[in-house]
């Protein structure tokens, strides 16, 4: 395509095909092959879709620096592990402190919930370190755990600048602490899926014994020090507060596992395209005189046009003309 020379003599590239939706243009090889002299090959199947090259910012945004929701949802659930910008393990405190030791237990707790019938109990992650821990929650080592097939990530928009739909999840991963910590004031069911945490040992118990004996100011401390933890994690269940009407600590569809992705780790700048509204509703069917006359096509019937009768125009002084009062018949008089 000679973009770099492109940029340096008109400042500007003009992509005319570009399919905002999928990134892919027709017609048009990633990478030119020897024997094409022009922009007119036919498209070969299993092409990997279209990508900027040999332009900076390529490795930070390598699908495009805007592409469109729906290509960041599709991006998310086949190719999250690259979609997102590799996680790095930010080391704070000494390790085995108070912090850190309940986070290493929330880990090991949440994956517990998981059935048999989805994980079988020796593949449960038990993390001994708090960089174990966070790992855990990448999407490589969640399709380590749970196998590739039955993993279903989603994306996020928390944060994101550009066009995307407003009904779609928008809590940031530090504000989602709370409902995997909730606080003393909030009410636990004894039918909960949550309740089995509030066990003595249990990562809930441990922090609700935090909250009884610990000053203000170490409280403080410890969740910030957790909303730190969170907002860095890459991936978190999409689970409901545990006082919620439907108690969801792990959700499924299609027979996958899903996952929320942080969208502080997406290779992108910015969302751009086209937001495709799911609550607009768009009949299905042709109107009544589309389909008689696409029958008729269809059937061969040659189709009269009718003529449009204009109506008559009255002159203004015809319009302003006294109508004179109907006469009587002076013979029923008589």
């Amino acid at each position: 395509m000679r973009f770099d020379k492109v940029m340096q003599l008109f400042g500007m590239v003009f992509l005319h095909d570009l399919n905002l939706h999928s990134c892919t243009m027709e017609e048009i090889y990633q990478q030119d092959l020897p024997e094409l002299r022009d922009l007119g090959a036919n498209h070969q199947p299993g092409v990997r879709p279209f990508q900027l090259a040999n332009c900076p910012g390529q490795r930070e945004c390598p699908w495009g620096a805007s592409p469109s929701w729906q290509r960041i949802v599709d991006l998310v659930r086949t190719e999250c592990c690259t979609f997102l910008h590799p996680w790095k393990f930010l080391p704070g405190q000494q390790d085995d402190n108070p912090y850190q030791t309940i986070f290493k237990i929330f880990t090991r707790d949440i994956w517990l919930s998981l059935g048999t019938h989805i994980v079988e109990s020796n593949r449960l992650p038990n993390p001994q370190s708090l960089e174990e821990a966070m790992r855990t929650w990448t999407p490589s080592r969640i399709e380590e755990i749970l196998g590739k097939d039955l993993c279903h990530f989603l994306p996020c928009t928390h944060g994101l600048v550009g066009k995307y739909p407003k009904n779609s999840h928008s809590k940031s991963f530090a504000d989602m602490r709370t409902i995997f910590f909730p606080g003393l004031d909030v009410k636990i069911p004894k039918n909960s899926l949550w309740k089995a945490y509030t066990s003595h040992g249990a990562y809930i118990d441990i922090y609700h014994g935090y909250l009884r004996r610990w000053a203000e100011d170490d409280l403080n401390e410890l969740n910030r020090y957790l909303d730190g933890i969170f907002g860095n994690l890459q991936c978190l269940p999409p689970s409901k507060p545990s006082d919620a009407s439907k108690t969801v600590i792990w959700s499924m569809v299609s027979g996958k596992v899903q996952f929320l992705t942080n969208p502080l780790f997406y290779r992108i700048a910015t969302v751009g395209g086209k937001v495709q509204d799911g609550r607009t509703k768009v009949r299905p069917q042709a109107s009544s005189k589309q389909l008689q006359v696409r029958v008729q096509d269809a059937h061969g019937v040659a189709r009269v046009s009718q003529p449009q009768l204009r109506p008559r125009q009255k002159s203004l002084k015809s319009r302003n003309r006294r109508k004179p009062p109907p006469r009587l018949d002076q013979t029923s008089n008589k």
